[in-house]
C-alpha cells in the first residue's frame, strides 16, 4: 500500500500546480495570431512623425484595449485596458512607388526602437507584450518599416523577424515565451483624423516630411510561427509545489514516528 499511497499524494500535488501555468492552442505550421489591440472606448491615439535633417522619429502613446488569442490561464478574462507606447527612429530616406504624386505609395525602412503594452487593468504594471525592432543589416532593407499613400490618411508600421534574421524583432511578455521562432510579425495600422498626416510635399529620395502631432484611430496584430508557449511559472507556483512536497515529507515522517511509538509501547507492555 505504501507505493500507491505515495503516487496518489504526488498526483494530487502536481495537478493543481499545472493548472496555474498558461496554455496555448497547439502549434501550427503557419503563423499564429496570438494578440491584437484596438482603440479604448473610441479614444484616439496620439502619434508624432517628425523629421530633423535625415532622421525621422515615429512615436505613439494611448490607452488601448489589448487581447490575447488562444491563451488560457491568464489572471484576467477578455480584453485588458493597457497603456500603449511606441518610439522608433530611422536615418533612411523614403522611397515612392513612381513619382511621389498624390496617391503614390511611400515607404521608409531602417527603423529601430521599442513598443510596449503595459496592463492598466486587472494586473497593473504587468508586461502584456513588448518588443524591440532593430536594424540588423542594410538599413534600406532591414529594421521596421513605415508605409503610407501620399495624400491619404492611412498608414502602417510593421516589424518582422525571419529564421535568418531573428533579431530584427524580439518579443517579450510576462505571460508568454517565444521559443524556436521562425517568423514573428508586429503590425500597427493607423488612420489619421485631423490633421491628415500624409499631406504635404514628398520628394523621391527624401525623409518623411516633418508633420508633428496628429490623432489617429489605430489597431494592430501580433503573430509568430510557431505560436508562443506558456511562460515559466512564477515563483509562487514553485513555492506551492515545494510546500506540497514538504507536507508530503511531514506525512511520511509522522507515519514512521507513529509506527516506532506503537512498537515501543508493545515492548513496555510485555
Amino acid at each position: 500500500m505504501g507505493i500507491p499511497l505515495r503516487l496518489g499524494l504526488l498526483r494530487g500535488l502536481v495537478v493543481p500546480c499545472t493548472l496555474v501555468a498558461l496554455s496555448v492552442g497547439p502549434a501550427m505550421a503557419t503563423a499564429v495570431t496570438f494578440a491584437q489591440f484596438i482603440q479604448q472606448n473610441g479614444s484616439t491615439q496620439a502619434w508624432t512623425i517628425s523629421t530633423s535633417g535625415t532622421t525621422t522619429t515615429v512615436s505613439a502613446s494611448a490607452p488601448v484595449m489589448f487581447s490575447f488569442s488562444g491563451v488560457s490561464g491568464l489572471p484576467f478574462a477578455g480584453p485588458e485596458n493597457a497603456t500603449f507606447t511606441l518610439s522608433a527612429t530611422s536615418t533612411q530616406i523614403g522611397s515612392c512607388g513612381v513619382a511621389c504624386g498624390a496617391g503614390d505609395s511611400f515607404s521608409q525602412f531602417g527603423y529601430a526602437g521599442t513598443f510596449s503594452f503595459i496592463d492598466a487593468g486587472a494586473a497593473p504594471g504587468a508586461n502584456l507584450l513588448s518588443g524591440t525592432f532593430a536594424v540588423t543589416g542594410s538599413p534600406s532593407t532591414t529594421g521596421a518599416q513605415f508605409s503610407s499613400n501620399i495624400g491619404s490618411g492611412n498608414g502602417s508600421f510593421t516589424a518582422s523577424a525571419t529564421a535568418g534574421n531573428l533579431n530584427q524583432l524580439v518579443l517579450t511578455s510576462a505571460y508568454l515565451a517565444f521559443l524556436n521562432e521562425t517568423d514573428e510579425v508586429a503590425s500597427f495600422s493607423l488612420s489619421s483624423l485631423i490633421p491628415n498626416f500624409s499631406t504635404g510635399a514628398v520628394t523621391n529620395g527624401q525623409a518623411y516630411p516633418a508633420l508633428g502631432l496628429f490623432n489617429a484611430a489605430g489597431s494592430g496584430t501580433f503573430s509568430s510561427n510557431p505560436g508562443p508557449v506558456p511562460a515559466v511559472p512564477e515563483p509562487p507556483t514553485f513555492g506551492l509545489l515545494a510546500a506540497g512536497l514538504l507536507g508530503f515529507g511531514v506525512v511520511r515522517g509522522g507515519k514512521k514516528f507513529a509506527g516506532k511509538l506503537a512498537t515501543k509501547g508493545a515492548e513496555i507492555a510485555t
